[in-house]
């Protein structure tokens, strides 16, 4: 059996709640390296990689924990920088925001960044724009339509299991 395991690598204030909650502000107290390093311990323990979906706020802020999960064989994607909802950006600020993580993940681990997931999973119906920037920025893969709907996120009738990135 084949199974996948994915983290989404923030921070807990950058959750989507309630906007204006929290900001990507370095004076907050961040528990993301304990929880990682855990993570880490238990995967390499039971020889299981996963791919982590970093936003790059957190690679400029933990740049040394980004590099240990590379080197230990984990797969680095794109989370976004800074954790915003892509359906309430612009084009250019999504394009922005995007381009910005992929460029600083590259530089830090030296290798290609293939996978994308949207923060919250906010590719929506209204925002499916967003999938031709994260093929013009040359991503492989998406993981961000999530195929289901709540308050905050999902296209019901995306399909469950890989697909073309079009819906």
């Amino acid at each position: 059996m084949k199974n996948i395991f994915t983290i989404d690598t923030e921070d807990w204030y950058h959750a989507n709640f309630e906007d204006g909650l929290f900001t990507n502000d370095s004076n907050v107290i961040s528990t993301v390296e304990k929880n990682i390093d855990r993570y880490l311990e238990l995967f390499s323990e039971n020889d299981v990689k996963a791919t982590f979906f970093v936003l790059g706020f957190v690679v400029e802020q933990h740049p040394q924990m980004i590099k240990k999960i590379a080197a230990e064989g984990h797969e680095i994607a794109s989370h976004g920088y800074g954790h915003q909802l892509v359906y309430k950006q612009t084009k250019k600020e999504f394009r922005e925001d995007v381009y910005k993580s992929k460029g600083l993940i590259e530089d830090l681990i030296g290798c290609e960044v293939l996978g994308y997931r949207a923060p919250s999973w906010s590719i929506i119906e209204e925002s499916l724009w967003a999938l031709d920037i994260l093929e013009e920025l040359g991503f492989k893969y998406n993981s961000a339509i999530f195929p289901t709907k709540n308050f905050l996120y999902g296209i019901p009738y995306a399909p469950r299991s890989a697909h073309n990135a079009t819906v």
